[in-house]
């Protein structure tokens, strides 16, 4: 495994390639500095802004509705759950996501 091996130290070819990409990355962008900094213990600054909090409520009435949509394939004959199946992937997920995001304000 790559992880019982013990690390060997760069050679200069290395440092200096990792020199010059670390250089561009600063000149490209000097804002990434900011970003990757972080402190132990403390989350990485883009990671708190990802998404909603979601509460216990809402996860327990997508819970309950995914359960409902399960015993409605179970109990329905092969040709139709699976076309259930592809009209809920296809477009109620999605339409869902939308119409979700929209109300809450992220899109």
């Amino acid at each position: 495994m790559l992880e019982d091996r013990p690390a060997r130290p760069l050679d200069e070819r290395e440092l200096r390639m990792l020199a010059e990409i670390s250089s561009a990355t600063r000149r490209d962008d000097p804002a990434l500095a900011h970003w990757l900094s972080g402190l132990e213990g403390e989350p990485h600054p883009p990671v708190r802004r990802t998404g909603t909090a979601l509460s216990l409520p809402l996860v327990c009435v997508v819970m309950a509705a995914a359960a409902l949509l399960a015993l409605l394939i179970v109990s329905l004959p092969t040709g139709l759950a699976v076309a259930v199946v592809i009209c809920v992937l296809l477009f109620g997920v999605p339409v869902g996501c939308i119409v979700w995001a929209r109300r809450r304000g992220e899109l």
